[in-house]
């Protein structure tokens, strides 16, 4: 990607965040719509990956971010204590 289309993009967004969520609805739609112009072979296959763990337990727990941040910490201390 060019870096005025990186650029492009970033001043695309910073407008899209001022915008109410109707008019960003409206942004998505048309974007949809100039993606379907595009010729098949040029696209390149988006997954989203929205809901993967959905039912997969992950609900059940209370507080995920400070579980995540104690996994991290055991992590980066079983690294620290690795000789090199």
């Amino acid at each position: 990607m060019r870096a005025s289309t990186i650029e492009d993009i970033e001043q695309i967004k910073k407008m899209l965040l001022k915008m109410p969520d109707e008019k960003v609805k409206e942004v998505e739609d048309f974007v949809a719509f100039v993606y379907t112009k595009i010729n098949p072979k040029e696209r390149k296959k988006i997954e989203k990956l929205e809901g993967i763990w959905k039912g997969l337990g992950f609900e059940k727990i209370s507080d995920i971010e400070q579980e995540i941040a104690d996994i991290r910490q055991g992590t980066e201390s079983r690294i620290a204590k690795r000789s090199l």
